[in-house]
């Protein structure tokens, strides 16, 4: 937009003059610079409240850092796959909305369902880490892998829409829910909680 509003005015009577584009494109265009501005900002400042969310809930540093460190690589790994599905098989450019929309919520999700299963980590592991993610797997496993289907399910059920940014975040969402579900939840979590062990809950005690 502005390349055409730059190149309307040289060699004529209204050089110098400055030309504005006005209109639902030139609007658009507008959002998304300034959308994109913006994107690094809301991904730090999510980060940074559930951050501190997850670290006053656990009493605990070491166990947020390595929860919200496997939510951004749930984000990445679907947003990768969105990128792969639409931009590399069909041939859709990626609505410049989504990535900002679809950190959001699936951060948050993610961020939640992991809270749910090391706040119960935490209660079965006082005496055996190893005891504890075994219990905790089986207690909590089928109702966040329910919740995680459902989810899942209604958010993929958007792309029977016909607005492209709608299917393209129903689906990325969706592949994100189902991939902290049934990957992140079901064992890089409970790998990271082994590795660490006890340091887990640092700096309080267990």
């Amino acid at each position: 937009m502005e390349r055409v509003g730059n190149e309307a005015t040289p060699n004529t009577a209204l050089a110098g003059a400055k030309v504005s584009v006005g209109g639902f494109p030139a609007i658009n265009a507008d959002l998304k610079k300034a959308y994109d501005s913006d994107l690094r900002e809301i991904i730090v400042v999510t980060l940074l409240i559930i951050f501190l969310v997850m670290c006053l809930l656990l009493r605990a540093v070491v166990a947020p850092l390595y929860l919200l460190g496997t939510v951004l690589l749930t984000y990445i790994a679907s947003l990768g796959i969105g990128v792969l599905v639409f931009q590399v098989l069909l041939g859709q450019q990626l609505d410049w909305a989504v990535p900002a929309m679809t950190f959001v919520l699936i951060v948050a999700v993610g961020a939640d369902y992991n809270m749910l299963f090391i706040s119960r980590l935490r209660e079965e592991s006082a005496r055996n880490m190893r005891v504890g993610i075994i219990r905790t797997v089986r207690q909590t496993g089928s109702v966040i892998t329910s919740a995680g289907l459902v989810f899942a399910a209604s958010l993929l059920g958007m792309m029977v829409g016909s607005v492209n940014q709608m299917v393209q975040m129903g689906f990325i969402i969706g592949v994100g829910i189902l991939l902290d579900t049934f990957v992140v939840r079901t064992l890089m979590v409970p790998t990271l909680a082994q590795a660490f062990g006890k340091l887990s809950w640092w700096p309080s005690k267990a």
